[in-house]
């Protein structure tokens, strides 16, 4: 993050299952409790999860849609998808904060859980059907017809997410009242996936209208009901959206998510809005302040971070210069904390990326090197570490340096990411003046995206890399000697 009147699209809605199946409008049994859950657990139930692997209170398919598919109908119970990334540090906080609460270890018997990594092709068409608003996106779909049933966009609390687990298990077992805020939600999640965001506006607002003042959910909705008005293109109604309730985003990640999603409307207005969008700022710079300073606020060290780098941004772009390297200061040292204190390399790796920003931020990128390079030391097949050293070295001026560490992170990594990866080489040429190594770059992340698969297609990513590739080659013909 990272958000009236019931509308006649809405009947179609609620039968929509990705194209998966029309069982959303079935009708089963009440949600199961522990000890139901615990009944279904038949030898053939446990042959079919045998792939599980556990984590902390919960256990866990990996990249393996169909497996995972095949246990939850087993066990004749839903699947709750989790769309994460390695580069995502806040899915990596997701993965070593909440998902280990040992809470959860009740509310998980009635479901089975999926991990997929977007990035791998593998994953392809099952990411393609559930498409991820942000990283990470969480998804509760019925095993038996594959129907979406609740949808969360970006970091949960705890309390965030049991709420969209339970609303997933009523959806699964036909317990959500039709015309509720949970039946609302359901439909606009749902319309948001087959990309129908004129839909999903009427519905969020709908469940919006219909839900009680103390609706669990309001937060989260809010979130997705302005990234709906983005992705329709209605800038205005996301700004207005923004400036109205900013107040009722709660007190956890989701007041951060929100303003970023708004905010970045904002950036879209027409330059006589500058005024108001200043005004917007400065009301988001207050609410973030008021955020970070609420003792009760649920926010993990990664939820914090972020919303203090929102802040800073705010506080620069208000012309606010020594509170916004007050603010970069005192995330600095929560970061550091935070690695300091983490329980493995690889939820160290939660805060490679914030710390390298808020470092280079302040002008102190050289001083986190070291760190990094244990990362990577530390974990020798990810591809995230190299890159945030590459990354980090570049904006510190050291070009030479960074271009072994990125060559580093290009062995290992796949998928999309690879396009970042390669850009980074870009620049990395581009501060080098190393005229061959940039145009090798630029024809590697053609075919780079030219060789993704179709559910990974990015067409305007391509005919981008193709135009800056045939400027470059024009340019060069322009310079090139006559030969006489």
């Amino acid at each position: 993050m990272r958000s009236l009147v019931t509308p006649a699209p809405l009947a179609l809605a609620a039968c929509l299952s990705l194209g998966l199946g029309l069982g959303a409008c079935r009708r089963a049994e009440p949600p199961m409790r522990s000890a139901e859950a615990t009944a279904t657990k038949t030898p053939a139930a446990a042959d079919a999860c045998a792939g599980a692997k556990a984590s902390g209170p919960l256990r866990w398919f990996h990249d393996d849609y169909g497996a995972a598919l095949a246990c939850a109908r087993a066990r004749k119970q839903p699947l709750v998808v989790d769309l994460w990334a390695p580069w995502c540090h806040t899915c990596l906080s997701m993965q070593e904060t909440v998902f280990q609460d040992p809470e959860l270890a009740g509310p998980a018997e009635r479901f089975v859980f999926l991990a997929l990594d977007t990035d791998r092709e593998v994953n392809a068409k099952a990411v393609a059907r559930m498409p991820p608003g942000a990283w990470p996106t969480f998804y509760v779909v019925s095993s038996e017809d594959e129907a979406v049933q609740a949808r969360f966009v970006g970091a949960a609390s705890k309390a965030q997410f049991l709420d969209f687990l339970e609303q997933g298990a009523r959806g699964a077992s036909a317990g959500t009242s039709a015309g509720s805020a949970d039946d609302l939600l359901r439909q606009a999640d749902r319309a948001v996936v087959i990309k129908d965001y004129p839909a999903a506006v009427t519905s969020y607002k709908a469940a919006l209208t219909a839900a009680p003042k103390d609706w669990t959910r309001r937060p989260d909705a809010l979130v997705s009901l302005a990234g709906a008005h983005r992705r329709a293109g209605d800038l205005e109604a996301c700004v207005a959206l923004g400036e109205t309730a900013l107040g009722q985003t709660g007190a956890a990640a989701s007041v951060t998510d929100f303003l970023v999603v708004t905010l970045g409307c904002a950036d879209g207005l027409p330059e006589q809005a500058a005024k108001r969008q200043k005004a917007f700022q400065r009301a988001a710079a207050e609410r973030l302040t008021a955020l970070l300073a609420d003792p009760a606020a649920q926010l993990s060290v990664d939820d914090r971070s972020d919303a203090m780098m929102n802040l800073r941004t705010l506080q620069d772009a208000l012309g606010q210069r020594d509170a916004a390297r007050a603010t970069a200061a005192a995330q600095r040292a929560l970061l550091d904390d935070a690695a300091a204190a983490a329980s493995s390399p690889r939820a160290a790796m939660t805060y490679n990326w914030p710390r390298a920003e808020v470092y280079v931020y302040l002008g102190k990128g050289l001083e986190l090197v070291d760190d990094l390079e244990a990362s990577a030391a530390a974990l020798p097949d990810e591809y995230d570490p190299p890159y945030r050293l590459a990354w980090t070295l570049l904006q510190s001026g050291k070009a030479e340096e960074a271009a072994a560490w990125c060559d580093k992170a290009k062995q290992l990594v796949y998928g999309p990411r690879k396009a970042r990866v390669i850009n980074l080489a870009i620049d990395i040429a581009v501060a080098r003046k190393d005229a061959a190594a940039e145009r090798a770059g630029r024809a590697e992340l053609v075919a780079m995206y030219q060789a993704l698969p179709a559910e990974q297609a990015a067409p305007e990513a391509l005919a981008k890399a193709q135009a800056a590739l045939e400027a470059l080659d024009a340019a060069a013909a322009k310079t090139a000697p006559v030969a006489k």
